[in-house]
């Protein structure tokens, strides 16, 4: 008779050991989900951010590769949108994750007609009067309404042959 009676004073304590292990797994399942989520959101605006930086660039050296050709964008214009005078199939931007209407390019003339710059330590002999430099610099902006936005610069030097500022 008294096995009898331990069983029934202990059949509770089974009851709130199952609940509260429940609770702690629940718990840690909660928290591991919010992780992964919060994780997901950062990688993605991680991504966003990566494509946004390298479709600004690709603004810049679009430009750039412009020089010497028919559509060369660097002719002393005070400023200048490189692909204004493109089609949209004839953009060179056209192929990017976001469209060629997501990059806003601009060429700054700064000055031209100036010396241009030596190397250190170069002395020997003198371009003055033969070759003159004329300066830019490129502004090339990503913008994605709620996504992201950056904006890159970069100052070119373009050297003149012969011409008077």
């Amino acid at each position: 008779m008294t096995d009898m009676r331990v069983n029934q004073q202990q059949n509770g304590v089974a009851l709130v050991v199952s609940l509260l292990f429940l609770l702690v797994v629940t718990i840690i399942s909660i928290t591991a989900a919010t992780n992964s989520s919060q994780g997901l959101k950062m990688a993605s605006n991680m991504q966003d951010s990566y494509n946004s930086f390298q479709s600004a660039e690709a603004g810049i050296f679009a430009a750039l590769a412009m020089v010497a050709s028919a559509n060369d964008p660097f002719t002393r214009q005070p400023e200048i949108d490189p692909y204004a005078t493109f089609s949209s199939s004839e953009n060179p931007l056209r192929d990017l994750r976001d469209g060629a209407g997501s990059v806003a390019t601009r060429i700054f003339l700064t000055a031209s007609g100036r010396p241009c710059p030596r190397p250190p330590g170069e002395t020997g002999g003198s371009s003055v009067g033969t070759f003159d430099c004329d300066y830019y610099r490129i502004e090339s902006e990503h913008d994605v309404a709620g996504r992201a936005r950056t904006k890159v610069e970069l100052g070119v030097v373009k050297t003149v042959i012969g011409v008077d500022g």
